[in-house]
């Protein structure tokens, strides 16, 4: 099934929507004021959030990370740096003291929210991707970067950028996927020569064909007698032609070739890994600077580590820690910290044993962690797992550990953060909400940390 063939209900939705939104526009030019549809409180591009999605493709092992384990007596071995060394803690997080966490807990602990034995029940890549970043094991749902564009900026060429992982639209956004900055230079410098550098000119004759053209449209559109298509028409031609004038914004803010970030290359148990990481982080913040788009998904992989786990998952969180660092200084130098909420999450976890090969397997409890600016909600880690990493129930209330309670799944965390984002009401108007899913206050600074 493709993401066009699902939810056809959410589909007949939108077009109601969108059909409205193009008779509105419409009205807007015979002198009637515009309204925006997808949510008429929102903030303009240039104040309202930002969302990034980090996926950590293959399954992280955090045991070694964010939810550390000691090895239990009389079980197999969990972690071999537990034979030398214990869990350290900043703030309300307790961290693995391996690769360079300790540099980035400490750093950014306090504007983080660790969420510990979330449960996606499944060890397969492909489900275990879809239910962490849409919320549900099924298709038929826009990831959340797809819903928070939607919602903020379904106007816009790039309001929904993908630079790596999984992403799904369901029908409800466009959205745009970059290898690199420099095709990103090229799409949106259409008239600049590749080679040289510089502006290529224009014939006269086409010059005035713009002008001319431009003039007519602006006749055409103020016409009260023009036909309900064909105004829908010229709406769609007018966009389009304001769209791709847009894209010189994102041209201007591009550094020079020298200035853009490269692939980056480290060993990891042995392998060879080239990653990208930071080119699509500066990609993202660039397009969010130009006020093109509100939503970008990116992506880490090689942590499928069913080989030396120890030294794959340390040599990527090295990696990890370098690129967060370059993300949040270069979001800074942008002037865009304050207004940006990271997902950091992966497909799945790792056994809570080493297998003969001296790596782990699947396994399906995980965590995320959440990371924005000065947030009041940050410095707290939520969600329990017990010695050997299985999830433990807690109260949906106080997120304290209870027999009683619920387990954590991907779709607990996509609620939660739907309503902080104020996308709940949205997705539910597109039939995509959870009814059935409770609630939890994971962002009230009030629910203290679990230790």
């Amino acid at each position: 099934m493709t993401d066009s063939d699902t939810y056809p209900e959410s589909m007949r939705l939108l077009s109601r929507r969108h059909l409205l939104s193009l008779a509105v526009a419409g009205a807007s030019f015979n002198g009637m004021s515009p309204m925006k549809v997808w949510g008429n409180s929102t903030p303009p591009l240039s104040e309202g959030k930002l969302v990034v999605t980090l996926q950590l493709d293959g399954g992280v092992d955090v045991t070694m990370f964010c939810d550390p384990k000691l090895n239990v007596l009389g079980e197999p071995k969990i972690n071999h740096w537990a034979d030398r060394l214990d869990p350290q803690q900043t703030v309300g997080i307790r961290y693995a003291p391996v690769a360079l966490n300790e540099s980035l807990f400490e750093r950014f602990g306090p504007d983080m929210l660790v969420i510990n034995g979330v449960d996606c029940q499944t060890n397969s890549h492909d489900t275990g991707k879809l239910f962490n970043w849409t919320g549900s094991n099924t298709e038929g749902r826009p990831s959340l970067s797809a819903l928070h564009a939607a919602f903020n900026s379904p106007q816009e060429p790039l309001a929904y950028s993908v630079f790596g992982g999984l992403s799904r639209t369901a029908g409800i956004v466009g959205y745009n996927r970059f290898d690199d900055l420099s095709v990103m230079r090229r799409l949106s410098q259409p008239n600049t020569d590749e080679w040289s550098g510089e502006t290529r000119r224009l014939p006269t004759e086409i010059r005035q064909s713009q002008q001319l053209l431009q003039s007519n449209l602006e006749q055409l559109m103020s016409q009260p007698s023009l036909s309900v298509r064909d105004r829908q028409s010229l709406i769609r031609y007018k966009a389009a032609r304001e769209n791709r004038e847009s894209l010189a914004r994102l041209a201007d803010l591009i550094p020079e070739e020298q200035d853009l970030m490269r692939w980056d290359e480290f060993d990891a148990g042995g392998k060879n890994v080239s990653s990208n990481l930071r080119q699509q982080m500066q990609s993202a913040l660039l397009v969010f600077k130009s006020g093109l788009g509100t939503a970008a998904d990116l992506s880490l992989g090689g942590f499928d580590s069913h080989d030396e786990n120890e030294p794959v998952q340390e040599a990527l969180m090295m990696h990890l820690y370098e690129a967060l660092e370059f993300f949040w200084d270069y979001a800074e130098s942008l002037d865009l910290a304050n207004r940006i909420l990271l997902v950091i999450g992966s497909d799945f976890g790792r056994t809570n044993f080493i297998n003969d090969g001296n790596g782990k397997d699947h396994w399906p409890i995980g965590s995320y962690i959440l990371m924005e600016r000065d947030a009041a909600w940050g410095g707290r880690t939520l969600g329990v797992t017990d010695d050997l990493h299985f999830a433990m129930p807690v109260d949906p209330r106080s997120l304290k550990p209870d027999r009683g309670g619920i387990v954590l799944t991907p779709a607990h965390i996509h609620k939660a953060l739907r309503e902080y984002l104020g996308l709940e009401g949205f997705a539910q108007n597109l039939l995509i909400g959870d009814a059935g899913i409770e609630s939890l206050p994971l962002f009230d600074p009030a629910i203290n940390s679990v230790f």
